[in-house]
């Protein structure tokens, strides 16, 4: 009997926005993917150019230096991968929304609430589905507790939920310049609105939406002014249920040598006891119940899977997309408490 043979869908094309860092981690998550290929990308600073396509042969990389250089190309692209700094989108979405793609962006949505509400009805008016890059709701170790407290159908009664990026020296002998994320107006905010909003997010795909009970962020030793970029920051929130605390911290606990420890974890209070959950697994008091692998290759494919069945379903009402919005208002409501202080 003759078997039909089934005819591979042609995978989607993208260009990416932006060749720093993180860009890269999507670069390398592009590499052999089913769904996505990367075909272009979009730097000005064009001594960048060589360096991604050196370390991405077999992409075939086309660089141009905006928009309007990949316009005349006449290349063919499906999707946009957004990866610029914050500030940048306010004058470069109305170009986008001329193009009528998708856009898979870094996070933050937007700058504050009312930036992030901007691009979304913007992108929706123009027919550009719109998904924010959140990758640890793909991470497997995190996805397992979600699951895990699913199928035990449990609700925590506490969370305290810590993310620690390590960075820095206890005695820098020089000041370290943070370019555009030094300048409020710029970044929109420090720890909490850049590395907090992954913990918010997390916590939310955990135990679904909260109330912002209060904030203190800290700029040092110094307590937020509403324009200092904050590297410390402590949400208290809860739901009728459950009580919750999120630290973020650019630097961390001191590593005894200088520098700072990097850390993260999610522990749970529940009625089977204490839940806690890193990169690395999930462990139910003493015993480990899953194993995995820390680094984020998994999850950011797993993210350009979704992007892709969301492009090919024409579907963009999964909570990944709808939770961005009460996460950008959680993050405005602590900045607005933390500056009574």
């Amino acid at each position: 009997m003759h078997t039909p043979v089934t005819q591979q869908q042609p995978k989607i094309r993208c260009a990416i926005l932006g060749l720093g860092n993180q860009a890269f981690e999507h670069l390398l998550a592009s590499l052999n993917h089913p769904a996505i290929t990367l075909v272009a990308a979009i730097e000005k600073n064009t001594d960048i150019w060589d360096k991604a396509k050196a370390a991405f042969p077999s992409l075939n990389l086309q660089c141009f230096a905006d928009l309007a250089q990949l316009k005349a190309s006449g290349l063919a692209i499906d999707a946009f991968i957004l990866a610029l700094p914050h500030h940048v989108y306010e004058g470069l979405w109305p170009s986008l929304m001329e193009w009528g793609k998708p856009l898979l962006k870094e996070k933050p949505l937007g700058r504050d609430y009312q930036e992030a509400k901007s691009f979304m009805e913007q992108s929706q008016a123009a027919g550009c589905g719109l998904q924010t890059a959140i990758q640890r709701r793909q991470h497997p170790s995190y996805k397992f507790l979600a699951n895990y407290l699913k199928e035990q159908r449990l609700t925590p009664s506490e969370v305290h939920a810590h993310l620690h990026l390590g960075k820095g020296q206890e005695n820098p002998t020089t000041d370290f310049d943070l370019g555009w994320r030094g300048d409020r107006r710029q970044a929109g905010g420090g720890a909490l609105l850049d590395a907090g909003y992954h913990l918010i997010d997390l916590v939310q795909f955990l135990i679904g939406d909260f109330d912002v009970v209060s904030a203190t962020l800290w700029d040092g030793q110094k307590a937020d002014n509403g324009l200092a970029i904050e590297d410390r920051s402590w949400l208290t929130g809860c739901t009728s249920d459950t009580w919750l605390m999120v630290d973020t911290w650019i630097k961390g606990e001191s590593d005894g040598k200088g520098g700072y420890l990097k850390s993260e974890q999610v522990m749970l209070l529940t009625s089977q006891g204490k839940l806690t959950a890193s990169r690395e697994g999930v462990w139910l008091n003493e015993q480990k119940l899953f194993s995995s692998d820390r680094e984020w290759q998994h999850a950011m494919h797993q993210q350009l899977a979704d992007f892709a069945e969301s492009i090919k379903t024409n579907n963009w009402q999964n909570d990944v997309i709808w939770d961005q919005l009460p996460a950008m208002r959680k993050i405005e409501e602590a900045y607005r408490l933390s500056s009574r202080y």
